[in-house]
């Protein structure tokens, strides 16, 4: 087809969608015009149907004034007056049925006579069906005629109830009711179903449709409203064809009509269209390359509108930054646009830069650079730096500045824009922080400096109070002399904790604490931590225990220094609230987290729910009353908090007040370290040989589980077999029922006479026992059975030294191996100096010397102890650090570098510093290890038989 025929056809097409739609549009007005006619007809019907009800509603209107006159009448005259009456307005052509009084809502007179019966006596409020009930109760609420829609009557017919209440001042008196037939009031307003062309129905405000068929209302008719006293009918109508059908006749020849004409349009276009193709072809070819050229650059006109909008919104709304844009001609280019940004800047106004050259806007020296800078332009896109400008009134300022080049469309450069930024603040903010730098760097200095002096003056003093009270504790005092020396002791090192908490938690607020990662005796490191917190434990009988998993080494890797603080601190805690019972410390490894598990688990009061938020903040207190029964600083748990956060763990804490508490918390294991294998960590050189306990029975006696668990563990690990009893008349059936050869038995136990008695049996008295006590109790077994008494908490290898003498007949071991504080014999071939300047602090160290059965040669400074190194060799040197002529780091210093490999001496540093620093300095000063003050007499013995050990 060609394109003109394509027109044409379309042409076609859409004339023929116009008469279509034109049709469809001129039906709608037919059947507008239609409805309206139908509208007109079911008004007049409608308006003849309500005239028909309420000629009929009057007469009931006058019943209710007759009533309303007569009410006061008696019964008897009130029916003959009421017959009269309803005589006169009843008539057979009417359709009213009969006529009705009902006082009191039960109906005594009614009209006509033959409609009396079955309705005489009847209630309005029993005998009526429920819908009636409710239009009568209407009636009654309202005061106003309601009537019931028409329905089947019993003596058939289509009827209505009209009602209407009577009332005597106010107060119901009665009813006057009358009977309609509704057909007759149809018929009466000349309503036919079909009559007229149209089909008719009708519904009452219930939507039920009593005349004519229901599909009227469906069939979307006109409807007119028939209002009534107390609701309303409603008259529908549509023509017998339908409304599409009662339009066709008009609607066909105008579709006609509209075909001739579309035919006659369609040919003249295609004539006249044949006529103009060629010129209109020449015509779009043009007009098309023209509309291309227009377009392109009314886009290149719109993009470039864009842009400018753009870069003067940027412009105007920089106030911080300076836009300087200048012509690029001459040695000196003039400034062609000067930004809001650069007013506020430069100082000068818009109008007063425009045009003049932008040297004034440069410091003298960058005048001169210029041309160098106008050069680089032609090289580079983006010149930038910082410079030094001058505002108005040759004001100087820093700047941080870029130049960029303007390019016109032969590529060269017809202009430059200048962006600029005044950093004045940024500098001065620069210098302000470096002097605030200087200034917190000598403060921290000076603190650091003040918190070391202050811990070497306070532990001076403190070495003199702990070592003399030690000593004096060993050397035999009465019950009441003892007790004071406990009490300055025990006063002493709760004055050292407060001290080194203090210390601990300067450090870490310093962010100066560090973590020393080496190899860490897992069970050493518990039982030492349990040792340090035993005395107080022992005031209260609080049974302390540990438990480790089954498959924990006993060598870690971590700081086993601040692994035993955090340890002590939680014991002492958990110690601190707990009146009886015990206090358990489980290790266990958590898969999951890769890390060492440790739970501190007490029975003490508990924590109120309310402290638990603010339970490991610094200063905080379970007991903040004035009246608290608990001292301390309330530093200890968030110092703890603060050393498990720096070995990779967390810690947390579940309590309930009245029912103890369990702080947990972890450490992680080291990379290389993972899951930890049960193999044996120690070398076999460095454990005791437990061969001869390999097989032997034994009874562990204990009312405490965590106890006998603990017990339990040791044996295991001694390869011993065991069996438990909480009570005495337990362990009195385990001994008939099974042969032992050693009784572990805690003398706090119910039943210790049972037992007793079982063990006077002759086939027991060989048995030995090994009794379990706290610190000061006396032996409750017959003294000849009790081979060894063991102090609480009970060390592994003190255990063991007690099974290996009863058990594995070991010579040479005697019961001072299984005390907790044996004395060292006199070492001849061990020579100790003592270097230490304070008088009291000498007294005091070779006093625990010689107690420990060591002696030892002194000297007051560094130089003294080169003088008497010259004289003789030393094993041991406990080295003061702070001491006149030479300190101690100095003299260790010497020693190492000039003294020959074989006479070097163990160098044990003693100091009374605790600041961070003080133990790496002693080590790469070339000691061996390190002691702090106050010296503690089991801490000094145990460095020393680690020194022979080592020698």
């Amino acid at each position: 087809m060609s394109k003109i025929q394509i027109q044409t056809a379309l042409i076609a097409a859409i004339l023929l969608l116009i008469w279509w739609q034109a049709g469809l549009w001129y039906q709608s007005q037919l059947i507008i015009d239609e409805k309206a006619r139908v509208a007109e007809r079911l008004d007049s019907d409608g308006n003849s149907l309500s005239t028909s009800i309420y000629l009929r509603l009057d007469k009931l209107e006058g019943l209710h004034a007759f009533v309303q006159a007569e009410m006061g009448s008696p019964p008897n005259l009130l029916g003959q007056r009421f017959a009269t009456f309803a005589r006169h307005i009843y008539s057979d052509g009417s359709g009213i049925i009969n006529m009705a009084i009902a006082p009191d809502g039960i109906f005594e007179h009614i009209y006509p006579a033959d409609a009396q019966q079955g309705m005489i006596g009847q209630s309005l409020f029993r005998d009526l069906s429920p819908a009636f009930r409710a239009d009568v109760e209407k009636a009654i609420k309202t005061g106003r005629l309601v009537i019931t829609p028409p329905h089947e009557m019993r003596r058939g017919g289509l009827g209505m109830v009209a009602r209407r209440a009577v009332l005597d001042n106010g107060s119901f008196w009665g009813i006057v009711s009358m009977t309609i037939e509704a057909r007759t009031v149809l018929q009466s307003a000349g309503l036919n179903a079909t009559s007229g062309g149209l089909n008719l129905a009708l519904r009452d405000s219930r939507g039920q449709v009593f005349f004519g068929e229901d599909k009227v209302f469906q069939s979307d008719p006109e409807v007119h409203r028939v209002l009534l006293p107390d609701s309303y009918w409603e008259l529908a109508g549509v023509p017998s064809r339908g409304w599409a059908g009662s339009v066709q006749v008009p609607l066909r020849i105008a579709q006609m009509a509209g075909l001739i004409i579309i035919g006659l349009l369609v040919s003249l276009f295609y004539l006249a269209a044949s006529r103009q193709d060629f010129l209109s072809q020449m015509i779009r070819e043009k007009t098309a390359d023209l509309e291309r050229e227009l377009a392109e650059r009314e886009k290149a006109e719109k993009a470039l509108q864009e842009r400018e909008l753009h870069l003067r919104a940027i412009f105007e709304a920089a106030e911080n930054v300076a836009f300087v844009i200048v012509e690029v001609r001459g040695s000196d280019p003039l400034i062609l646009e000067f930004s809001p940004g650069a007013e506020k800047i430069f100082g000068y106004r818009r109008a007063e830069a425009m045009g003049r050259p932008v040297s004034m806007l440069l410091s003298p020296e960058d005048r001169d650079k210029l041309d160098e800078v106008l050069f680089q332009m032609r090289t580079e896109t983006r010149l930038s730096g910082f410079r030094t400008l001058m505002r108005k009134g040759q004001e100087s300022f820093p700047a941080m500045y870029s130049i960029y080049p303007l390019l016109n469309e032969s590529g060269g450069i017809y202009a430059a824009l200048g962006v600029c930024i005044d950093i004045s603040n940024q500098k001065r903010m620069e210098e302000e922080l470096l002097h605030a730098k200087d200034a917190a760097e000598a403060s921290s200095r000076a603190k650091a400096e003040f918190t070391a002096n202050v811990s070497h003056e306070m532990r001076t003093p403190l070495n003199a109070v702990i070592g003399m009270t030690d000593l004096l504790l060993e050397s035999g005092l009465d019950p009441v002399k003892r007790d004071y020396v406990s009490t300055i002791r025990s006063s002493g090192l709760s004055l050292l904790a407060i001290i080194n908490e203090i210390l601990d938690f300067s450090k870490i607020e310093a962010r100066k604490m560090d973590i020393l990662v080496g190899p860490v005796d897992l069970q050493e490191t518990i039982e030492a931590s349990l040792q340090q917190v035993a005395p107080k434990a022992a005031e209260r009988r609080l049974e302390l225990a540990y438990i480790l998993a089954d498959d924990l080494p006993r060598q870690i890797s971590g700081d086993g220094r601040r692994l035993g603080q955090i340890l002590v601190n939680l014991l002492s805690n958990a110690i601190k609230f707990t009146e009886s019972g015990e206090v358990t410390v489980s290790v266990r490894f958590d898969l999951e987290d890769n890390a060492y598990h440790f739970v501190v688990m007490d029975t003490g009061i508990g924590i109120p729910e309310d402290r638990m938020s603010r339970l490991f903040l610094p200063f905080s207190q379970v007991d903040t009353s004035l009246a608290r029964r608990y001292d301390g600083t309330g530093l200890g748990l968030a110092i703890s908090s603060k050393l498990v956060g720096l070995m990779g763990g967390r810690i947390w804490a579940e309590s309930r007040k009245g029912a103890g508490s369990k702080f947990h918390f972890t450490i992680a294991a080291m990379p290389d370290e993972g899951h930890p294998a049960p193999a044996e960590a120690l070398p076999s050189a460095a454990r005791p040989d437990y061969s001869c306990l390999a097989g032997k029975r034994a009874l562990i006696i204990s009312g405490r589980e965590a106890s006998r668990r603990m017990l339990a563990g040791h044996l295991r690990s001694f390869g011993l077999i065991w069996e438990e009893a909480a009570t005495g008349s337990e362990a009195a059936g385990r001994l008939e029922e099974s042969r032992f050869d050693v009784a572990i038995a805690d003398a706090d136990i119910q039943g210790l006479q049972i037992l007793e008695e079982s063990l006077n049996r002759p086939d027991l008295q060989a048995l030995p026992i090994i009794e379990a006590g706290f610190l000061g109790d006396k032996a409750r077994f017959p003294a000849h059975r009790v081979k060894a008494f063991l102090t609480k908490p009970i060390r592994g290898e003190q255990l063991a030294g007690a099974l290996i003498l009863i058990l594995g007949h070991k010579e040479g071991f005697t019961a001072a191996e299984m005390q907790d504080h044996p004395p060292a014999m006199p070492c001849s071939d061990c020579s100790i100096l003592l270097a230490e300047d304070n008088p009291v602090n000498q007294k005091v160290a070779l006093a625990m010397l010689k107690h420990l059965g060591y002696r030892a040669d002194l000297a007051a400074n560094g130089l003294e102890v080169l003088s008497s190194l010259e004289q003789k060799a030393y094993d041991v040197i406990l080295m003061d650090i702070q001491m006149p002529e030479m300190d101690g780091l100095e003299a260790a210093r010497f020693i190492r570098t000039r003294l020959p490999s074989a006479s070097q001496p163990r160098i044990i540093a003693m100091t009374a510093y605790a600041m961070k620093g003080d133990r790496e300095q002693c080590l790469a000063a070339g000691m061996d290890d390190y002691i702090s003050k106050p010296v503690k007499i089991d801490e000094l013995k145990r460095i020393l038989e680690r020194m022979e050990r080592s020698k």
